[in-house]
């Protein structure tokens, strides 16, 4: 049987399945930067090869090219490229 409160309670129900719990936080967002061009550069700034950089470093080296300073980063060789998470908050 329907009464005339199961709107404002489905409406209700429908509010709390919406909101989003206090403590949950998006998965950072990973992303790639390409290294095609800035490579000898970096390792002559470097003076070592960019698989021999220590993590800080090769995130400093992302915020100076992308404006993003990442929560993790890391270079791949393979893809000459560096591989990054940041946080969807800090965009």
């Amino acid at each position: 049987m329907w009464s005339i409160n199961e709107d404002e309670y489905w409406e209700r129900r429908r509010e709390e399945y919406e909101k989003v719990p206090k403590d949950w936080k998006p998965e950072p967002v990973e992303e790639l930067v390409t290294l095609d061009d800035e490579l000898e550069d970096l390792e002559k700034e470097y003076g070592c090869k960019l698989e021999d950089l220590d993590e800080t470093d090769i995130e400093d080296i992302v915020y100076r090219l992308c404006g993003e300073y990442p929560l993790s980063a890391e270079y791949d060789p393979v893809l000459i490229a560096i591989l990054y998470k940041v946080d969807p908050d800090w965009r």
